[in-house]
């Protein structure tokens, strides 16, 4: 039987083996090098153990380990115990990205994982006039939102985009709005995220903004600012009378 503490992979269809294609009961797979050290060297897992493999696409699968050897692990997927997530209509309402300009790694890779397991399904880093870690390791901070994905019990992993300027960014958004936490209002309850969007309910208008833009440590310039506020679709707003730190103001905002 399964439970909770069983362990969880997440298995993209880019890493599937041609011949299967994707997750399916009776199907054999093979985990990635790195996942096969993790479930050798670190769980010490044995031969006939359970784990469940999952993707967005194909749901989540109790798995069996029907041969193991150092270095090679096979993995035959029974039962499935969850189907897939996709929905496009209901992803599209229910889609949060979060833009953040980068910051230093340990408090930046603690955003990642908090922000994964609070449902956000885009990241994107965006380079602004303060940011003081422009340089952002991709593949460290897919590997962050892929475990907190697995443990959090989410069927998918954000999205993680390259890093953009900010002005390209915002020339992006197209019909998109968007939310940036301003420290100018900080205070002013009117000015509040939850003022902005209890207003919103109010005057029956569209679902909440999808995106939330985080400055750097510093905040925005104060030309990024009047460029920001004078986009049409894009919103400051305040987070309190506080001045929070950058991955706190994520979860914060992320929260509300």
């Amino acid at each position: 039987m399964t439970t909770r503490k069983t362990q969880r992979l997440y298995m993209p269809m880019e890493h599937m083996p041609a011949q299967n294609g994707r997750l399916d009961s009776g199907v054999v797979i093979e985990p990635t090098d790195s996942q096969t050290h993790y479930l050798i060297s670190v769980l010490r897992l044995k031969d006939g153990a359970e784990i469940r493999v999952f993707n967005e696409n194909d749901g989540e699968f109790l798995a069996r380990i029907v041969s193991i050897s150092r270095k090679k692990i096979t993995l035959h997927l029974a039962e499935q115990i969850r189907p897939s997530v996709i929905a496009p209509e209901t992803e599209i309402n229910q889609s949060v990205t979060l833009a953040f300009a980068p910051i230093r790694r340990q408090r930046m890779e603690a955003m990642i994982e908090k922000a994964t397991e609070l449902g956000v399904t885009t990241l994107a880093p965006v380079l602004t006039a303060f940011t003081q870690s422009p340089h952002v390791n991709l593949e460290r901070l897919r590997l962050i939102a892929t475990e907190a994905a697995e443990q959090s019990e989410r069927m998918s992993v954000p999205h993680l985009l390259k890093p953009q300027k900010l002005h390209d960014f915002c020339a992006g958004l197209g019909t998109q709005e968007m939310i940036f936490c301003d420290e100018a209002q900080a205070g002013q309850a009117d000015a509040h995220m939850l003022s902005f969007l209890q207003h919103r309910k109010d005057h029956q208008k569209p679902d909440r903004p999808s995106i939330i833009l985080i400055g750097p440590e510093g905040g925005f310039s104060d030309q990024e600012t009047r460029f920001l506020l004078d986009q049409t679709g894009i919103h400051g707003v305040s987070l309190g009378s506080h001045i929070l730190r950058s991955d706190t103001a994520a979860i914060l905002a992320l929260g509300l």
